[in-house]
């Protein structure tokens, strides 16, 4: 069904209706509506959505959990990294994985976005030291705003990549911009780290970066690693070969891992699960 709504979407008539502001905006509502239920996880549902829909457009706000913790979001833009998150489970360990993940020492958030998956980590694993990796300013001012609750995450405010020196946001805004990497410093330009030169230790790697996942799955430095368990969202942006799960697949079992628990949606992305002893 997605598949032909954006087939109907990309026909001349409807997409000159359906990219003027005023029906952008609409469309941009109703859509969200379906991730509302996120709001019943708040001790506060009601205050959420009118604060959703209504009274917070743009702001950032903090909102106490039913089970525990917080989530901090910027109303009208991060509903469905919520929703994502803590309604759908994207990134709950499958049942086979359990034991693996029962108790992890060192986990890496690889594509921190605005920490909602630290914070949840955190919470999770309480004991876990918790690394966070996220290079746009726009995410990171969301992210250090619910620090100030969850102080034991380590935020690192640089782009996770295969060398380290400078990278530059592309277009866009919100969790769907990518970065490339430069040699050297410039205008609006942010740190680069080399990621593997923090890989070592840890038990957990959650990635999603845009895109930028296949130059670090593609590193011959990935065979390298052991004990390691990590679940990432791969892209059809960047993908050495379609479709992207099995690029995905192929590039980790090279580097020696078991992969499975692979989870598609709509639009050619999704989650998969790696593991090494």
């Amino acid at each position: 069904m997605m598949n032909l709504l954006r087939r109907i979407a990309s026909l001349p008539v409807i997409r000159r209706v359906v990219l003027h502001p005023t029906a952008r905006r609409r469309i941009a509502t109703v859509l969200a509506l379906r991730f509302l239920r996120a709001a019943l996880l708040t001790e506060t549902p009601l205050r959420f959505v009118v604060a959703e829909l209504v009274t917070s457009r743009g702001k950032i706000r903090s909102w106490p959990l039913r089970a525990g913790g917080t989530v901090t979001l910027m109303h009208r833009r991060d509903l469905e990294a919520f929703h994502e998150l803590m309604v759908a489970d994207e990134y709950e360990p499958p049942p086979a994985l359990l034991e693996r993940l029962k108790e992890p020492s060192r986990i890496l958030d690889v594509g921190g976005n605005i920490g909602m998956f630290a914070r949840w980590a955190h919470h999770r694993w309480p004991t876990a030291q918790i690394v966070s990796f996220e290079p746009d300013p726009e995410n990171l001012l969301v992210f250090r705003v619910g620090m100030e609750a969850e102080v034991p995450i380590e935020l690192v405010e640089a782009a996770a990549m295969t060398r380290s020196g400078h990278a530059v946001l592309t277009a866009g805004s919100g969790a769907g911009r990518q970065v490339e990497f430069t040699e050297h410093s410039q205008h609006g330009s942010m740190p680069a780290v080399d990621i593997f030169e923090h890989l070592e230790g840890a038990d957990f790697v959650k990635m999603d970066i845009e895109g930028g996942e296949w130059p670090i799955l593609a590193d011959p430095r990935l065979a390298e690693l052991k004990h390691v368990t990590w679940v990432i969202e791969f892209h059809r942006v960047g993908a050495p070969t379609l479709p992207a799960a099995d690029a995905a697949r192929s590039l980790f079992e090279a580097a020696g891992f078991q992969v499975g628990h692979e989870s598609l949606n709509h639009w050619g992305h999704g989650t998969l699960w790696a593991w090494k002893d």
